[in-house]
């Protein structure tokens, strides 16, 4: 019996060991497992930090790029405004050096006339110093608008009404002012007199077509 006993307590010694041993090596096992995951999290929390850092460089090359388009945009700005200035100026000084001449003609027409008193040269003279300017600004991009045929809203001015049975409603009768463009664009509508259907007789044709 004593036998019997000391070979069940060897027995349970050595499972007691051997489920030590299988504790132990589970436990090595988890703080291996465990030392892997904190080693890889640690990898994670590495790389995280490298591409935060690398978008960081990048959203400052960014905002220097932007920095320096807004720079360059606005110095563009300023050019071009300047550019324009100039243009405008160019513009102007050619025209009135174009008109200057005109200026003259104007000052020997008023002195021909004080010596010579002839109405009909003078008359002459004048028209040709308009017909001068006239082309003098036509070069410049003016243009007189047509007002022959039907009146146009976009170019005329109804200045005048004049009721007529005899023409075409909203026929131009009269041009009053000329009207003008410059490089298209209407600068003065031309003022006109327009012919109108006379309203007597349109009151009585309604007036025959309701009694009947």
């Amino acid at each position: 019996m004593c036998e019997e006993k000391k070979i069940n307590e060897i027995n349970e010694t050595q499972l007691q060991v051997q489920n030590n041993l299988e504790s132990s090596n589970e436990i090595k096992e988890r703080e291996e497992v465990n030392q892997m995951n904190q080693n890889e999290l640690s990898e994670e929390n590495k790389q995280l930090k490298e591409k935060i850092a690398e978008l960081e460089n990048q959203l400052k090359e960014i905002q220097n790029a932007a920095r320096i388009i807004k720079a360059a945009f606005e110095n563009y700005k300023l050019d071009v405004d300047r550019q324009i200035r100039d243009a405008t100026k160019s513009t102007a000084l050619r025209i009135v050096k174009a008109l200057i001449p005109i200026l003259d003609d104007f000052k020997r027409a008023f002195k021909y006339y004080d010596s010579d008193k002839d109405l009909e040269k003078f008359k002459l003279g004048v028209e040709k110093i308009y017909e001068k300017l006239l082309k003098t600004l036509e070069n410049e991009g003016l243009r007189i608008i047509d007002a022959s045929g039907k009146f146009d809203p976009f170019n005329h001015e109804a200045f005048e009404k004049e009721e007529r049975d005899d023409v075409e409603e909203y026929t131009i009768l009269e041009v009053i002012e000329d009207g003008y463009t410059f490089n298209g664009q209407v600068v003065k509508p031309t003022k006109v007199r327009v012919a109108i259907k006379p309203r007597k007789k349109e009151e009585n044709a309604v007036n025959d077509q309701q009694n009947t």
